[in-house]
């Protein structure tokens, strides 16, 4: 289906349209977990390694799915590959990244495409430094950033 032509001749409209969008979908989401039984939303937390108020967190972060994948592609990883060779460390990154307190920054460091220091305030980089030494990323092979003590 085409856009109407004032979205080409506008992409900030554009834009603005399609953040809405994801915005609805993200609250009917979280309408959707809101409206289950306070048991299932215990179990599915647990499931996940959160606590309730993590779970919704997660739910609420849009974000961060789209995030982890430029973080990853840094260091020259897919989740593909770490769900094949490490899927407990991908989930664990998902749910890190997902509950993450600086998304926002994150997210505005890769639009304008710059570090800012990333290795500094992202809580995945020792997790992320570490598949690196393991050799999984492609080409690349190095120590820890330093900011974990390893």
């Amino acid at each position: 289906m085409a856009a109407p032509d004032g979205v080409h001749e506008y992409p900030l409209i554009a834009r603005l349209i399609d953040r809405m969008k994801r915005l609805s979908g993200r609250l009917a989401g979280l309408s959707e977990l809101r409206s289950l039984e306070e048991r299932h939303v215990d179990q599915i937390a647990h499931e996940f390694g959160l606590s309730r108020s993590g779970l919704f967190s997660l739910c609420a972060n849009e974000a961060s799915g789209d995030l982890l994948k430029q973080r990853l592609a840094e260091f020259g990883l897919t989740e593909r590959q770490l769900a094949r060779l490490h899927p407990e460390v991908l989930q664990d990154l998902q749910r890190v990244c997902g509950t993450c307190m600086t998304t926002s920054r994150c997210a505005s460091d890769f639009v304008a495409q710059r570090d800012s220091g990333r290795d500094g305030y992202c809580p995945n980089t020792c997790t992320l430094y570490a598949l690196k030494q393991e050799g999984l990323a492609r080409g690349n092979s190095g120590s820890c950033c330093g900011s974990c003590g390893s």
